[in-house]
């Protein structure tokens, strides 16, 4: 497939996750080619802004040639309301699966940290299931997952089942704005109390852009270098 190229895709099914947040599976024409952590990028014509297009982060994949994407509603956007009008049926404008922003062979034998905010947690999800069931991963995996509430916390039944099933996988669900039974404020004491000992490990985060700039100031304040962070950016 040509990465540049647009391809019709239909939208097959659509899950209302929270009031602000819709699951989306897209099914192309033809099999795809995917790397767990890749995003596509739709097309939306006449879209009354600068760029007619956006990127998604692909939450989970088919191995054939379906596709699910996580989308928050921005009310004040220009695509996400244009997304949560559509319907099952209908079609959009999609790339192939592309991006960088994948998991990393010479550092596969290394503990992975996956820290993010929001929908910022879609591509992990994708990334933390091929290592845990394709790939037989056996190094410890911690995955920071900052909300507000309860219910913006995505996919949080199956990454418990995931830990329940994987002794390697660590899930650490933190609320800013909710009192629960579980991890309180915000990611980064919780991560920073692992590193103490600032052990060989690479990161992956992904999510709100302040989040981002000081996990990655904090992770080079204990000494990890550029090459240990791998950052993707959605807001």
């Amino acid at each position: 497939m040509n990465l540049k190229e647009y391809h019709t895709v239909t939208i097959i099914d659509i899950i209302d996750e929270t009031p602000v947040v819709k699951r989306f599976f897209l099914q192309f024409n033809q099999s795809i080619v995917f790397l767990s952590g890749q995003f596509v990028i739709l097309k939306f014509e006449g879209l009354q802004h600068q760029f007619d297009t956006r990127s998604y982060s692909i939450a989970d994949f088919t191995f054939s040639n379906i596709i699910e994407i996580c989308i928050s509603l921005k009310l004040d956007g220009a695509a996400t309301p244009i997304l949560f009008s559509k319907k099952i049926g209908d079609t959009l404008s999609s790339t192939s699966p592309q991006g960088r922003f994948i998991l990393h062979e010479e550092s596969i034998l290394k503990p992975h940290y996956f820290i993010c905010t929001g929908t910022g947690v879609a591509p992990f999800r994708s990334m933390i299931k091929d290592l845990l069931i394709f790939r037989n991963f056996k190094q410890p995996i911690q995955l920071y997952f900052g909300c507000r509430t309860q219910i913006d916390l995505l996919y949080h039944k199956e990454f418990l089942e995931l830990e329940n099933q994987y002794p390697n996988f660590n899930y650490n669900p933190i609320l800013s704005r909710e009192k629960w039974d579980g991890k309180m404020g915000y990611v980064h004491p919780y991560y920073l109390a692992e590193l103490e000992n600032k052990p060989d490990a690479i990161f992956y985060l992904c999510g709100w852009t302040t989040m981002l700039k000081e996990t990655r100031e904090n992770l080079k304040a204990i000494g990890y270098e550029r090459k240990d962070i791998k950052v993707e950016f959605y807001d």
